[in-house]
């Protein structure tokens, strides 16, 4: 009898569940038309599962809190007038170079062909003085109410986009793979002469962290990765571009064809113009097989210069392009032609030549990369790893006045001393590099000479590699020009070039010499253990001399225009697996002759010395936290301008967590 119920019993709820399903499964096909959430479920009986309409969505990003201490022994004045002065203490929270706290990354994947995202920013004010074109503090009495917080003042005003929003679709196919990227900023590439920034030779020191640099799995592992493989982690930005617009690309096509086009607007085409002004351009590739290529490449830009649309400003660029890759050495050449025309000159077509050939241990013993290049001074492409130095661009917005557009705000407009890879127009050159490890020890060399094409500017520019962030900070939160005590500092993002007046001129202002540019660059990474722990040295030295003629290695007599020699160290030490102990040297010396700028007291030209001491230490918080603590003594002289000497020392904590 007890079994007949039991069997009665689970024949019952069998037939009940059973009867819930197809209830559930009729009312899914009824649902259909009404659109229902819940219409879209899986296969099989249990347990159910809502496919998802949004195939992915993620919320990422960061919170940096950062703050400067700064301590100055000296008054230095930060305008020529004498009116402002580098407060004598000064306390700092955030990012000096206009970077937010926090950054929130929000994307989503609606299929698998097509995605967005879109970065929130937002910025932390703790002292008060606040600039109006940031917001200003939200008083107590005009906050929202908690059961109403859509009524009164806004309570996060310095909250927005960062760069709009993207979005990226793809689709793929027998035919081949086809992405666009729309709207808000995307970071691309096409080619070293055409659209590209500047990568270099990781030939640079991680003492102070860029806003950018991420934790790792622990935070010494950037320090690992610069010794053994020469490279860190620079983020999606590193060599691309910034462009706003749409991007089509078509990969894969058959016979290993690839194409991409882009139309909208680059960082040169930003500001706030009401006449059209855009870029636009592309490649196509050629793929022999895995390792070889030819392409065509193009950017072009045009900025109208009247409201009728009749008269613009254009630049041209297009080159073609050549890779091959074998077992005994690598082969590279770009070469194109360029120009740049406006409603009152018309320029010619110039030259744009790079190649470069890397010989591979097989067959020079250790890895020798040789580079030539040529850059025409008609060749105006602010999007390429070339300055434009030798014509004055024409801003639409100041009419006749032909003032220069943004290319000044964003770099020297002057014959500038650069490191090795980065250069500008007007310029042709040569560079060896080579990097390759004896014992524990990693050594990277750079040798490099140029010289002008045209005696064009009587003007050198340079940076000062020591210190040169501490100098970017006593100018808070703007990019000014011609100001310092003597009016001849220029502050840009992240740096501070200073202008050199040549006064070997004729009667005119032009220069009667063409200047050659000499470069030693070298970077030494040795690895030991102390106390059973890993311990770091690295060395980075670049000395630099701008003279009247060529030289293979900068040269060390007084006759040149300008000696600039830079050494710096660092070291970190692992006492456990989450603390690292830091620390930092550095001394720069630099001088120029009697050509240049001459001090009406001393009548001596500049002749410069500034070093810096540093201390600090990393704490893991975690594997995507961490904190990093600096401080830093330093101090700068020009012997021969009495005015330009700073002195003091500066102290740097951040708190990064990633999530």
């Amino acid at each position: 009898m007890h079994s007949v119920r039991r069997n009665i019993v689970r024949s019952g709820i069998l037939i009940l569940l059973m009867g819930l399903i197809s209830g559930l499964q009729a009312q899914q096909k009824d649902s259909t038309a009404l659109e229902s959430p819940f219409q879209e479920l899986s296969s099989g009986l249990f347990p159910k599962k809502r496919t998802p309409r949004l195939y992915k969505f993620n919320v990422s990003g960061f919170y940096r809190f950062f703050s400067t201490y700064t301590q100055n022994d000296l008054p230095y004045l930060l305008t020529e007038d004498g009116n402002y002065v580098v407060p004598k203490k000064n306390l700092f929270i955030g990012d000096d170079a206009q970077l937010p706290n926090l950054m929130l990354n929000v994307s989503g994947r609606p299929s698998e062909q097509f995605s967005w995202g879109f970065d929130l920013y937002a910025f932390q004010f703790l002292n008060g003085m606040i600039d109006p074109a940031y917001s200003g503090q939200v008083a107590t009495e005009d906050r929202p109410n908690i059961f109403d917080p859509f009524s009164g003042a806004r309570l996060a005003p310095s909250m927005g986009f960062n760069l709009g929003l993207n979005m990226y679709g793809s689709y793929n196919s027998n035919f081949g793979e086809f992405n666009f990227r729309l709207g808000g900023i995307h970071w691309y590439s096409l080619s070293d002469l055409t659209f590209a920034s500047f990568k270099g030779y990781n030939r640079f020191l991680l003492f102070e962290r860029n806003p950018w640099d991420p934790i790792n799995g622990t935070v010494g592992q950037r320090y690992e990765d610069l010794y053994a493989t020469g490279e860190v982690y620079q983020d999606t930005r590193f060599g691309e571009r910034a462009f706003q617009g749409l991007i089509v690309e078509g990969l894969n096509l058959p016979d290993r064809w690839n194409v991409s086009v882009l139309y909208g607007k680059t960082e040169l085409n930003g500001g706030f113009l009401t006449i059209p002004n855009n870029s636009y351009g592309g490649k196509i590739k050629k793929e022999f097989n895995a390792r070889d290529y030819a392409a065509i490449n193009t950017i072009n830009g045009i900025t109208f210069f009247d409201s009728l649309n009749t008269e613009a400003i254009t630049y041209n660029v297009i080159t073609g392009e050549v890779s091959l890759n074998r077992s005994s050495y690598n082969f590279y050449l770009e070469a194109g032609l360029g120009k740049y025309a406006t409603p009152f000159d018309d320029y010619d077509w110039g030259e744009a030549i790079n190649m470069k050939v890397l010989t591979k241990k097989k067959l020079t013993g250790i890895p020798i990369e040789f580079q030539v290049y040529r850059i025409s001074p008609n060749v105006v492409n602010n999007n390429a790893l070339y300055w434009n130095v030798a014509i004055q661009e024409v801003n639409p917005n100041d009419g006749a006045q032909q003032t220069a557009q943004s290319n000044t705000l964003l770099r020297p407009f002057a014959s500038s001393v650069l490191p090795i890879g980065l250069v500008t127009n007007n310029r042709q050159g040569h560079n060896l590099n080579t990097n390759f490890k004896v014992g524990r020890m990693w050594m990277s060399f750079g040798l490099a000479s140029a010289m002008e094409i045209d005696a064009v500017s009587s003007q050198l520019t340079y940076g000062h590699q020591v210190n040169g962030l501490i100098r970017s900070r006593m100018w808070r939160w703007t990019f000014p020009q011609n100001v310092g005590p003597y009016g001849r500092q220029s502050v840009i993002y992240r740096d501070v070039f200073e202008t050199v007046n040549l006064l070997d001129n004729d009667v005119n202002g032009v220069p009667l010499n063409r200047k050659h540019f000499s470069t030693l660059e070298t970077h030494l990474k040795y690895k030991t253990n102390h106390a059973v722990r890993p311990l770091y040295f690295f060395f980075l030295g670049r000395y630099q001399s701008v003279q009247k003629e060529y030289s293979p290695v900068p040269v060390t007599y007084s006759e040149a225009y300008f000696r600039q020699y830079n050494t710096e160290m660092e070291v970190y030490w692992r006492l456990n697996r989450g603390f690292y102990l830091n620390g930092y040297a550095g001394y720069e010396r630099t001088m120029c002759n009697y050509d240049t700028d001459i001090d009406p007291e001393t009548y001596k030209p500049r002749d410069q010395e500034g070093w810096g001491l540093g201390i600090g230490f990393d704490q893991s918080l975690g594997r995507n936290a961490g904190l990093f603590v600096r401080h830093r003594w330093f101090a700068f002289e020009d012997r021969s301008f009495a005015l330009d000497q700073f002195k003091g020392q500066e102290t740097l904590v951040e708190l990064k967590i990633f999530f």
